[in-house]
Formats: structure tokens, C-alpha cells, sequence
């Protein structure tokens, strides 16, 4: 095992112990531990040095063998993006303490060069009235105009999404429209009226503009032919077939 880790294990150790040792004075709050001024201090320590423990070993590439760790591997990597955030480590201090008799919460400021952030470590009691640790998490104070430029470039990039994903589909839907309309003219270009008899004349004709009604332009044509022969009715012969005239 790394000395990194072992290291790191003891820590939490002394830390487990510590407060198992520690004092249960009811102060405002009857489910409270209250610390002694060194106590809390010892917490302190504990936790810094788990937190230079766990920059190294994230500097110097050994946290990748304990990503898959359920409370290791998370810790590594809120660290690990928080970093790039942080700059250089400049120090560590004490931030908040606070137990009850079932859990516990122990903040640690570290002082950055870009950056300050909080590690947050949450703990919870175990039957042999120790506290274990359940969670480490590094959250990064940014300033409010950062948090504002944060919070403005989500949304445009929420609205962008949002925009782009519109433009394809009525984008889909146009073409699906042009295939649909394309595929009806070429129905119409080729429809057949079949009710006459074989023997029955068949007269095609050329028009020039688009008419979606069929029935209406059937009867329109037919009674301009039989106008044409000098008949008095359309029996006789049917338009078969309705061709648009090509531009010349």
C-alpha cells in the first residue's frame, strides 16, 4: 500500500478516536457534543492534513489506484476538479465544527492563489461510538460577479441547445414535406381515370397551372373538349391522364 495512503488511513484513525474520547456536555441543542477548544482544534489538524495528504496524492498520480473507492474516489476527483480552480495552496485553516450524538460535520478552509474553497467532511456514528467519515466534498467560493457569468453562460448555452434542436426539426419537417408534396404531384401526373370501357375515346391534355382539386380540373377539361366538338355533354369520353406542360 502507498505511504500516501497509510498515512491517510491513520489520520482518519486519530480522528475516528478522537472524538470517541471527547467530551458530551449538553450545550443549547440536547442532542449536541460540545468540544473543548482543543479538541476541535485536533479536528482541524486532522482534517488539513488529510486534505495535503489528498493534494499529493493527486498531484503525483497515485489517487488514480483509489478511484474506485466509494468514499476515496470521490473525494479525489471533487478535489481534482477543484484545483483548477484553487491555483497554488497557500494554506489551511479551521473553519466549523459540529457534532451531535448520531453525526458530525468538520470544514476546513483552504486558502488558494486563484481561489478559496471549503472541504466539507461529513461523518456519521457507528455502533462502537466512533465517527465515521461518509463524505468529502471540496466546493470553491467564487465571487458573485463569477457566479453571475456562470449562471448567464449556462443559460445561453441551455438556450442554443434548445434553439438548435428547433431549427433541425422544422428543418426534418420541411424536407418531409417537400418528399411528401414531390411524391403527390407525381401521383397526380400519373392518374388514370378507369370507369370508361376500353373502346371509349382517351383524351389527354396539357394545363399550365397546378390544380390540387382533380374532380374540378377533370370536369373543366372535359367540358372544354366537348365545347370544342359541339357536344352537348362529356359522354363518350374520359380524361385519362393529366400531364403539367414543361416551359419552353
Amino acid at each position: 500500500m502507498k505511504k500516501w495512503l497509510i498515512t491517510t488511513l491513520l489520520v482518519i484513525a486519530c480522528v475516528f478516536g478522537l472524538l470517541a474520547c471527547g467530551s458530551s456536555e449538553a450545550g443549547p441543542d440536547p442532542s449536541e457534543v460540545v468540544l473543548t477548544e482543543e479538541q476541535e482544534q485536533q479536528w482541524y489538524d486532522n482534517a488539513s492534513q488529510f486534505v495535503l495528504n489528498m493534494h499529493d496524492a493527486v498531484q503525483s498520480g497515485q489517487a488514480e489506484a483509489q478511484m474506485d473507492d466509494p468514499l476515496y474516489g470521490p473525494a479525489f476527483t471533487s478535489w481534482e476538479n477543484a484545483i483548477k480552480d484553487i491555483g497554488e495552496v497557500q494554506g489551511i485553516e479551521g473553519k466549523s465544527c459540529y457534532f451531535t450524538k448520531k453525526e458530525g460535520t468538520v470544514i476546513v478552509r483552504v486558502i488558494g492563489s486563484r481561489h478559496d474553497a471549503d472541504v466539507v467532511f461529513t461523518m456519521e456514528k457507528s455502533e462502537d461510538q466512533s465517527y465515521k467519515v461518509t463524505g468529502i466534498v471540496t466546493n470553491v467560493e467564487y465571487s458573485m460577479k463569477e457566479k453571475i457569468q456562470q449562471a448567464g453562460l449556462n443559460t445561453l448555452l441551455g438556450m442554443g441547445t434548445t434553439f438548435t434542436v428547433l431549427i433541425l426539426l422544422a428543418l426534418v419537417i420541411a424536407l418531409f414535406g417537400k418528399v411528401v408534396g414531390g411524391a403527390s404531384n407525381r401521383t397526380i401526373r400519373k392518374t388514370v381515370v378507369q370507369q370508361a370501357s376500353p373502346k371509349t375515346p382517351v383524351v389527354s391534355e396539357e394545363i399550365q397551372e397546378d390544380v390540387t382539386d382533380d374532380t374540378e380540373l377533370i370536369a373543366v377539361i372535359a367540358a372544354a373538349i366537348a365545347a370544342y366538338e359541339g357536344r352537348q355533354d362529356t359522354d363518350g369520353f374520359v380524361v385519362r391522364s393529366i400531364r403539367k406542360a414543361r416551359s419552353k
